[in-house]
């Protein structure tokens, strides 16, 4: 009996150790990539649009924190990416999709990837992107190719960082990655994998 309890109380420690470990990662996160907009409006002639990045930033850094650990169903990519859209409403962008119904993650994790990975690409200067997941050998893919200034060019780098930084932390907590990689006819494509199909 005793020794039930102890590793009951082991474990319980043990999580709580790794969920305090990733809120001090988290906040480690937040306050790196909130210095960049904040930074910048200091020395801006006109600051509203590094403000505008920095409540941006709060807004991912929100969506993401509700996004971990929500149980919900497997979301409809095409239903997030409409979603993703709307809210970012990016000016002459031409979006091309080939979505499965569903995806092995919760609709506000889906959320938070697709509109920084489409971000990204707005942010290099993309005219068109494909959004299109697949699954394959027992792992799910979501890729975004554009024909942005690709990943050699300062320009790719322009935005505020918080996209990829948030993105692969939080696809890691869905057991994924993302890969950047550039595409032979130019651009980059941003690619996340995840392991095994839900």
């Amino acid at each position: 009996m005793e020794t039930d309890v102890i590793e009951q109380l082991t474990e319980a420690t043990s999580l709580l150790a790794r969920r305090n470990a990733a809120l001090e990662d988290f906040a480690v996160l937040a306050a790196h990539e909130l210095k960049t907009p904040l930074n910048a409006a200091l020395v801006a002639d006109d600051p509203r649009q590094s403000v505008r990045e920095a409540l941006a930033l709060v807004e991912s850094l929100l969506d993401a924190a509700r996004a971990a650990g929500d149980p919900s169903a497997p979301a409809s990519p095409a239903a997030v990416l409409d979603e993703v859209l709307r809210d970012l409403d990016p000016k002459g962008l031409h979006v091309v999709s080939e979505l499965p119904d569903s995806f092995p993650l919760p609709g506000p994790a889906l959320r938070v990837l697709l509109r920084n990975l489409v971000r990204n690409a707005v942010a290099a200067g993309a005219r068109s992107i494909r959004v299109y997941a697949a699954q394959c050998a027992g792992r799910w893919t979501l890729a975004v190719d554009d024909d942005g200034v690709g990943l050699e060019s300062d320009g790719y780098s322009s935005g505020s960082g918080v996209g990829l930084g948030l993105t692969r932390r939080l696809a890691g907590q869905y057991g994924g990655e993302v890969e950047l990689a550039p595409r032979a006819a130019g651009g980059t494509r941003a690619l996340v994998a995840l392991g095994a199909a839900a």
